[in-house]
């Protein structure tokens, strides 16, 4: 792959200016694309690069770094407090399965836990090719019936959670959704910020912004092969929610996309599934945004415009849900 060269025939003009001049500056810079690089290193530089995206830090009342266990695992989370609120929200970082932890997300969630005027736990599940599927389904499932358990001895509302994450957070949020409701764990919602939903095919988004566009498809190929290790079919629905045969009774849903994203067209797929089997779905495609603007802070105002409107929807919905224990409409 010769990513210079294809970037210079690629239509970036209805981009938002703040992505087309980032982008364009990282153009200039150059470097090697994630997947020519030995994965721990590129963990290692993301770690840097990803964190960096991300302005001055918003300040929450306080801050607890927690260890979650899962059999001989014990899996880093990050809890953000507001003070005096209850209602919770469970985060789970992007990054392909492979990289991304809680200190690269640790600015937007900052602001999530703001704006939603909620308790964020910001859980770090084990990463491929080291830990491959299903490593990162199992501590999601473990962080959420940790909390389920724990959760109102450390004064958060466990029983009307929110899941919320980004790329492929998003992607265990969803399945995990799915999960929840097998396993009769009552959620509230579920936030689902541009998630691969179907990694056993393409899609015309996947090849118009295959390169050129922050996320790149030969990226997103080499994530999904090292998350599956040869193992596990891409089909599978516990990888590919997409594919799931019933995706009815799941929490309602914030399903945000990116116009210019290679996993735009199956992320509009699953909020149509969604909606077809009888969910409460609200679906935004936001217009001249980029993968991973969830976390674009120093690019421009949209990341935050982004977390406001997750926040704005995560507490009117469970404001809805006050209204309706409360007997009102």
């Amino acid at each position: 792959m010769e990513p210079q060269e294809k970037q210079a025939h690629v239509d970036r003009s209805r981009l938002l200016p703040e992505y087309r001049i980032m982008l364009e500056e990282q153009d200039a810079l150059g470097g090697a694309v994630m997947e020519t690089l030995p994965p721990q290193q590129a963990r290692a530089d993301s770690e840097m690069r990803l964190a960096l995206h991300w302005g001055e830090k918003d300040k929450v009342s306080g801050i607890d770094d927690l260890e979650i266990p899962n059999g001989d695992t014990r899996l880093k989370a990050r809890l953000y407090r507001i003070a005096g609120r209850k209602r919770t929200i469970l985060f789970f970082h992007g990054g392909g399965w492979m990289v991304g932890s809680i200190e690269t997300h640790d600015g937007p969630v900052r602001a999530l836990a703001n704006a939603a005027r909620a308790n964020v736990l910001s859980v770090e599940y084990r990463k491929a090719p080291e830990a491959p599927f299903p490593a990162a389904f199992e501590d999601a499932e473990a962080a959420l019936l940790w909390l389920q358990e724990n959760g109102e001895a450390r004064g958060l509302e466990a029983g009307r959670l929110i899941l919320a994450g980004d790329s492929a957070g998003a992607s265990l949020c969803a399945s995990l959704a799915i999960r929840a409701r097998d396993l009769g764990v009552g959620l509230t919602g579920q936030v689902l910020v541009y998630p691969a939903t179907d990694l056993s095919g393409t899609t015309a988004s996947r090849i118009e912004f295959a390169s050129g566009f922050s996320l790149h498809q030969s990226t997103m190929i080499w994530f999904a092969e090292n998350y599956l290790s040869g193992e596990t079919p891409p089909a599978d629905p516990r990888v590919s929610p997409l594919l799931a045969s019933n995706l009815a009774g799941l929490a309602p849903a914030l399903l945000i996309t990116a116009d210019h994203d290679p996993l735009r067209d199956e992320g509009r797929a699953y909020a149509q599934r969604l909606i077809a089997a009888g969910n409460d779905v609200c679906y935004e495609e936001w217009q001249g945004t980029i993968h991973g603007f969830f976390i674009m802070d120093r690019a421009g105002k949209t990341a935050r415009k982004l977390i406001g409107r997750i926040g704005e929807w995560a507490e009117s919905l469970w404001n809805r849900h006050d209204d309706a224990e409360r007997g009102g409409d």
